[in-house]
């Protein structure tokens, strides 16, 4: 929510605005740093524009990294504005650590629900992501012995 004038956002002690809470907030900025670590997503920036722009402009191609960098912009939006509302709205919050360990938690389950080639970036996705897909093809190997198709 882009607000005018002086307003202070409580919850993360710092101005309420989208271009700060995306990602300029020491809070936000330090996840985001960390989730774009894991999502080949290093050389861009920590300014909402700038994001916004950089994704836009990237190439829309349904290789597992361009897949993990939508879904980890999408993710660390959606739980930095619900602990942004959490805060302004009780008196509960979570530490970066616990919210880090959600968005990953979140990410990593829409990719165990894609079917994926076994590539070399999928593999190397697979280890930064904690083997989304090694579990994948374990529920594969299974189904297969059980006679079923897919196991959902």
């Amino acid at each position: 929510m882009e607000s005018t004038g002086n307003s202070r956002n409580q919850a993360f002690g710092c101005k309420d605005s989208h271009s700060h809470l995306f990602f300029t907030c020491t809070y936000a900025r330090r996840l985001w740093e960390r989730l774009k670590g894991m999502s080949k997503l290093d050389s861009v920036s920590n300014t909402w524009a700038q994001i916004i722009s950089s994704i836009a402009n990237m190439p829309i191609k349904n290789t597992v990294w361009s897949v993990i960098q939508r879904l980890v912009l999408g993710a660390s939006v959606y739980y930095i504005w619900q602990e942004r509302n959490i805060r302004l709205f009780s008196n509960f919050g979570r530490s970066e650590d616990e919210l880090f360990k959600i968005i990953v938690d979140s990410v990593r389950s829409r990719l165990m629900g894609l079917k994926m080639q076994a590539t070399t970036d999928v593999i190397n996705a697979a280890q930064v992501w904690h083997g989304f897909y090694l579990w994948r093809i374990y529920e594969q190997h299974i189904s297969k012995a059980l006679g079923e198709d897919d196991l959902h």
